[in-house]
């Protein structure tokens, strides 16, 4: 089964997701959250042979640890999606952060759900997804993430469970470099494997920073998708 239209931009510009840059501007999210009364926004601008995207993705702390996500999809072309967003809750406890022998580990959940807007119809539901997030922070240069959960595909019906694996690499002050894997067991329905390469530049420190990536997914006719976009962090309520 093929992706459907939504779903394809979904998976391939709506979620192309350090304190702040370890989510997006990749897909894998990192086992922390805002502090309460604090904000970002998240912005960028996707693209892949013809097809291209603005995102707007803000997030708030509402309490210790826990963050509500939101993002906003505009595709460049209206004639099969107009618009598509997505609502999510992270946790990540604090009773999920251990010191182990390989570095600080830090565990939490987030839970998605996803909506389209196609063109000629009404908005509707897309998809849902339960991640667990884990973050290992070997040192204050480099820290591993992983994403693992299902997502049910509410135009199919059919469920798959995803993978998502990133690296990210602190150079000096104001620099930072990431690799990404996501993998899934159900190629049909959300297709292959993809994987991303990345690099991150802070204008402020941890304030405001530039990303720029590239993500490809199988085969030999599979089109690179850049995104180039900002992170503002720290936002006061």
């Amino acid at each position: 089964m093929r992706l459907s239209p939504t779903l394809h931009i979904g998976m391939l510009l709506a979620t192309m997701a350090t304190g702040a840059f370890a989510g997006r501007p990749l897909s894998t999210d990192d086992a922390s959250t805002t502090d309460a009364g604090i904000c970002q926004l998240e912005s960028w601008v996707e693209a892949a042979g013809g097809d291209a995207a603005l995102v707007l993705a803000p997030a708030c702390g509402i309490a210790s640890g826990l963050e509500i996500d939101v993002d906003y999809t505009l595709p460049h072309r209206h004639d099969q999606l107009r618009a598509a967003s997505s609502l999510a809750l992270k946790w990540v406890p604090d009773a999920a952060r251990i010191d182990t022998p390989l570095g600080s580990l830090a565990g939490g959940i987030k839970l998605r759900s996803a909506f389209e807007h196609p063109a000629g119809a009404n908005w509707c539901s897309a998809d849902t997804s339960l991640l667990a997030l884990a973050t290992l922070k070997v040192s204050d240069e480099l820290a591993l993430h992983a994403n693992l959960g299902p997502v049910r595909d509410r135009h199919s019906g059919q469920s798959a469970t995803l993978l998502n694996i990133a690296a990210a690499w602190a150079v000096g002050e104001r620099a930072l470099l990431f690799v990404e894997t996501q993998l899934n067991d159900r190629s049909q329905l959300l297709g292959g494997t993809i994987s991303t390469v990345g690099g991150a530049w802070w204008l402020v420190p941890e304030r405001l920073g530039l990303h720029l990536t590239a993500s490809r997914g199988p085969g030999t006719e599979s089109r690179t998708i850049w995104t180039a976009g900002f992170g503002w962090y720290g936002i006061g309520l």
